[in-house]
């Protein structure tokens, strides 16, 4: 090889030297300039992994405690621990069996304990209608069937309708009992306290004043 040709080949080595050495410059610029980032995002990657295996694993074991504390409820609702960890692991278990409990006892103290913590509108609505029919609250049965798609509106309607019939103000009975549908299957009972509207007016009409009282209280 000539010396011509060995300089050429020392300038092309020394020349892949110089680029190998700026491209590590540069890596090294680049490793100090994102480390910080670079190590953030892959610690973040596997805390998120970490968090989301804990999580699922905390899910399936309160899933599993809340399942076993509504168990032990069905067959002793007073036990106060089990209804603890019920609200604490699951409270839309919980207050399902507050509602469930509820309906079992038909009591409106413990209605109005659960109606405040109900989130489906449906089961809310029946907490309504509950309170307001155990009170025989004629205001509140009219003020909940007149709610806008109230569930058991109907139903109020027949209740406070027969209220009114029975103490005596019978056409207010029989106006409340026109606004039910003539769809309902309630309508047989519409025209029975129709019917029985029409006769306690005819008796009290036909009855001495003093005895309208025994006739009031037969009738209650």
């Amino acid at each position: 090889m000539s010396l011509k040709e060995n300089v050429q080949a020392i300038k092309e080595e020394i020349s892949a030297e110089e680029q190998f050495l700026e491209s590590a410059i540069r890596g090294e610029r680049f490793l100090k300039k994102y480390k910080k980032p670079l190590i953030a995002i892959v610690s973040l990657i596997i805390i998120i992994s970490v968090a989301y295996s804990l999580y699922n694993y905390m899910k399936e074991r309160n899933f599993t405690l809340a399942n076993e504390a509504y168990l032990t409820l069905q067959k002793n609702p007073n036990d106060k621990d089990a209804l603890s960890l019920l609200k604490e692991k699951s409270p839309n278990l919980y207050t399902a069996f507050l509602f469930h409990e509820a309906i079992k006892k038909n009591d409106i103290a413990a209605f109005e304990k659960v109606i405040t913590a109900l989130k489906d509108p449906n089961l809310k609505d029946i907490a309504m209608y509950q309170i307001a029919s155990l009170k025989r609250d004629k205001n509140a049965l009219d003020s909940y069937a007149q709610t806008p798609n109230a569930v058991l509106k109907d139903l109020a309607f027949l209740e406070e309708g027969y209220l009114l019939i029975k103490e005596g103000k019978v056409n207010e009975g029989k106006t409340i009992l026109s606004q039910i549908s003539l769809s309902s299957p309630l309508q047989s009972l519409v025209q029975a306290l129709n019917h029985y509207g029409v006769t306690l007016a005819n008796v009290k009409q036909q009855i001495p004043q003093k005895s309208k009282d025994a006739v009031e209280w037969k009738i209650k």
